[in-house]
């Protein structure tokens, strides 16, 4: 999957997720607290998270030795929270700046991030076994595969 679609998929998927995981946790809590304000904000702070996903993946791309998954998924976790807590903590005033919430905060974080990991993970798989398939058409018709 190129960048860009990466991109757009990290992003609506991330919106969709942490919309609904919010409104779970408001229901269980019987808040009120999501409304269009909240909407407008919670879609720029996942443009914000997506678009430094995109710029980490480029980053990434163009280091000679490809960095291990695992520090590909910290990095990427570390920019959720970061995002998460500058930008709903101290810029949209979503909750209080102390400790129980911000585990609490990270807690959510780790559960939409890997979601979103989950998807495009298997949009990426889906994506390769498509071109592996076309591939193997070709061989196939131009006579270069005669295994079937």
């Amino acid at each position: 999957m190129n960048g860009l679609k990466r991109f757009v998929n990290i992003f609506f998927s991330s919106y969709t997720i942490a919309s609904l995981v919010v409104a779970i946790f408001n229901y269980s809590y019987y808040a009120n607290g999501i409304g269009i304000e909240w909407i407008f904000q919670m879609a720029l702070l996942c443009f914000v998270i997506s678009f430094l996903m995109f710029i980490t993946g480029i980053i990434s791309e163009k280091i000679s030795n490809p960095i291990p998954q695992w520090l590909y998924i910290l990095i990427g976790i570390i920019e959720v929270s970061a995002c998460v807590i500058l930008m709903g903590g101290l810029w949209y005033q979503w909750f209080p700046m102390s400790i129980k919430w911000i585990l609490e905060i990270i807690v959510i974080d780790l559960i939409i991030y890997f979601a979103v990991y989950g998807i495009t993970f298997f949009q990426e798989k889906q994506f390769a076994n498509n071109i592996n398939k076309i591939i193997k058409n070709r061989r196939k018709n131009n006579g270069k595969d005669n295994r079937s």
